[in-house]
């Protein structure tokens, strides 16, 4: 006679996901998972490409209506996730937003 212990966790398949569904999805979150989906879909792309997609990514987040500390939070999670091969990459990446934003510093919305 011993004691047993189950848990029992639900699951969120990243791959099973839409990624047109997302894009319509105001939630914050859909932004995150997105990020991640076109992470796991585009492995191999360039850095060039990778700044694209990442662009793409931030002007979707622009789209929904939240915090300015959820903003800042998925900004950052979509900034870093995805690492670029060069250092450089990620500078001009940053340089970048900081003119669509018209600002000194980055998001900070």
């Amino acid at each position: 006679m011993g004691t047993s212990l189950t848990y029992r966790f639900n699951s969120y398949k990243i791959l099973d996901q839409d990624e047109a569904v997302l894009r319509a999805d105001s939630n914050p979150f859909a932004v995150v998972v997105l990020t991640a989906l076109l992470a796991i879909l585009h492995r191999s792309v360039t850095d060039e490409q990778l700044k694209e997609i990442k662009h793409d990514l931030y002007e979707e987040m622009i789209k929904r209506d939240m915090s300015k500390d959820t903003r800042q939070g998925i900004y950052d999670f979509l900034a870093r996730y995805v690492s670029f091969k060069n250092q450089e990459t990620f500078i001009i990446f940053e340089e970048e937003v900081k003119t669509k934003l018209g600002r000194n510093t980055t998001m900070c919305l």
